[in-house]
């Protein structure tokens, strides 16, 4: 049956492959749902038969999540990247990355199909969902690194004030870091890392500094002045924490700017995706070319195009992340 089925001319292909996603979309939420639900009904009772049933798989799973990983990492990173769309990836990093690699596979090489590619062709999206993922993955952690960069300004000014009255500075940050914004994650950077002064006292600023290099340069200043602050203290060094802070501040004010002008830029960047996208779909359904797309030549060269897009754009993002 080689008969137009819908407006675009979708290939048979392309309806006969929407069965297996919606399957597939099935069973991510049934996967999910159950998930889901068992946590409530293990909220609601200490035992029965569904903990009975899942203890073994949940203290694997439980291990695994007290299991200390570093900030940055690649485990650290997809779990970031699953909390912003409402997934718990603890213990489970390597399933969830692989499941969100082979769903955008799945759904670029069906609009690949549903815009006129041939089914080899279309193939290329896989390899493009693998690219996709991981450049998602990234996204999230330079807008983690964004978001407590943006708030840092309003952390030196409110610690500067703190300490003028209190010199205690684990105090300071415990009162300091409960005025930040609570969903925020300069936030819980910083009541944990009040938690760690009281309790472990100087020898927790060694770990804190690397965890802070990891995340920003100007998180790592942030930290090098509370540290010195903490050590060294007295009334000539809150003048010159106060003074270092100001010139962060002003540099920290500038870097948003810039951030303003990088969202403009990662706007047009996703704009010429589309636009691609449009094009490759009126160039395969015109009369002209539905020949010269059977072509092995052509379609190679087309799933190139589609690769060289994907892996532009992800290239193109994490320009535009580390450039501001």
């Amino acid at each position: 049956m080689d008969t137009a089925l819908s407006y675009f001319n979708t290939p048979p292909m392309a309806y006969k492959a929407l069965p297996i996603l919606a399957a597939l979309a099935l069973a991510a939420i049934a996967y999910f749902g159950a998930e889901s639900f068992g946590r409530y009904l293990s909220r609601r009772s200490d035992i029965g038969r569904l903990d009975q049933f899942s203890a073994g798989r949940a203290a694997g799973i439980a291990s695994a999540s007290l299991q200390e990983i570093s900030i940055g990492s690649a485990d650290h990173r997809v779990r970031l990247a699953f909390k912003s769309i409402g997934f718990d990836a603890k213990g489970n990093e390597a399933f969830y990355l692989m499941v969100a690699r082979i769903a955008a596979g799945v759904i670029i090489s069906i609009i690949l199909l549903i815009i006129g590619l041939p089914l080899m062709t279309s193939l290329a999206g896989f390899l493009a969902g693998f690219v996709f993922v991981n450049g998602w993955v990234t996204r999230s952690w330079n807008k983690l690194r964004t978001e407590m960069e943006s708030e840092i300004p309003s952390l030196l000014t409110r610690l500067a004030s703190a300490l003028q009255i209190a010199p205690n500075v684990p105090g300071a940050l415990e009162i300091v870091g409960d005025t930040l914004r609570r969903d925020g994650p300069l936030h819980d950077w910083t009541v944990n890392l009040a938690g760690k002064m009281h309790a472990e006292g100087h020898a927790a600023m060694d770990e804190v500094r690397k965890d802070a290099a990891m995340i920003s340069p100007s998180l790592s200043i942030v930290t090098e002045l509370i540290a010195r602050m903490w050590q060294t203290g007295g009334t000539g060094y809150h003048a010159a924490f106060s003074a270092a802070s100001e010139n962060l501040e002003s540099v920290l004010d500038a870097r948003v700017m810039a951030r303003a002008k990088g969202g403009s830029a990662q706007k047009t960047a996703n704009t010429l995706v589309v636009l691609i996208i449009v094009m490759i779909a009126f160039l395969t359904r015109g009369d002209a070319m539905a020949s010269v797309t059977q072509l092995p030549i052509v379609q190679a060269a087309y799933a190139v195009v589609v690769l060289v897009v994907v892996y532009g754009h992800s290239q193109i993002s994490n320009i535009i992340d580390n450039a501001v």
